[in-house]
């Protein structure tokens, strides 16, 4: 507009004050904007602190992880003392639970169970022959643990040879501080480690490499160990 007028001997020019309306207006609306976004949102949470707390809580009851975290153990606090007494702790129960008996993330072998968290064998015995089959068919092939000298990790796994060689025998690996097979104890021999691949030292890796054993295979290994370990 360019309208003007005389006042006070003053020229007023409508063009040059709506221009400096109109500026005006454009800077601040950015600005009320913000302040009615923030306004609105001042009751809600981006997953921060409070939210990772409440995390921390659900974790408590089921995620052994997330107890090492100061947000848990304070959510937690308030009924640490009846955890404890009951055997509960943020991994669930260690007095009967497999995968966590005794101590979060201490798994049983398979045909094990957890009693009082301690990991016990049932009344299953299976004969050596059994586990000498399997041995036979996965393990003592050809460049494997087979062939005595030249045998994968001083492992010779040939019939007549391998029940002395995994009976109370320290393993070539973790610089010889694991036994290859503790009798009644599959949940502290290498052997059972290295079939189910847990608990390995350095890079070792689960065997066989190429095709797992089968879970009735891991279980016949198992509750020969549980059994004993005999010989017959």
């Amino acid at each position: 507009m360019n309208a003007q007028f005389e006042l006070d001997g003053k020229i007023w020019r409508f063009g040059v004050f709506e221009s400096f309306s109109v500026r005006y207006v454009k800077i601040a609306i950015p600005f009320v904007i913000a302040a009615a976004a923030a306004l609105a949102n001042s009751g809600c949470s981006d997953g921060g602190e409070s939210n990772s707390g409440g995390a921390g809580g659900a974790g408590g009851a089921g995620g052994g992880e997330a107890s090492s975290s100061s947000s848990s153990s304070s959510s937690s606090g308030a009924g640490g003392g009846a955890s404890s007494s009951s055997g509960m702790m943020g991994c669930g129960d260690l007095q009967t639970d497999p995968k966590n008996c005794g101590a979060c993330n201490n798994q049983c072998a398979p045909g094990q169970t957890c009693a009082a968290g301690v990991c016990t064998c049932g009344m299953t015995t299976v004969p050596f022959a059994d586990v000498q089959a399997i041995l036979t068919a996965r393990c003592a092939t050809a460049g494997c643990h087979t062939g005595g000298a030249i045998a994968k990790a001083g492992l010779d796994l040939t019939a007549g040879v391998a029940y002395g060689a995994l009976v109370n025998a320290a393993t070539t690996q973790c610089n010889g501080s694991r036994t290859r097979v503790i009798p009644g104890k599959p949940e502290e021999s290498y052997l059972a480690d290295k079939v189910v691949g847990v608990d390995l030292c350095g890079t070792s890796k689960r065997m066989p490499p190429s095709i797992s054993l089968s879970a009735a295979d891991i279980q016949t290994i198992s509750d020969w160990i549980c059994g004993g370990a005999l010989e017959n």
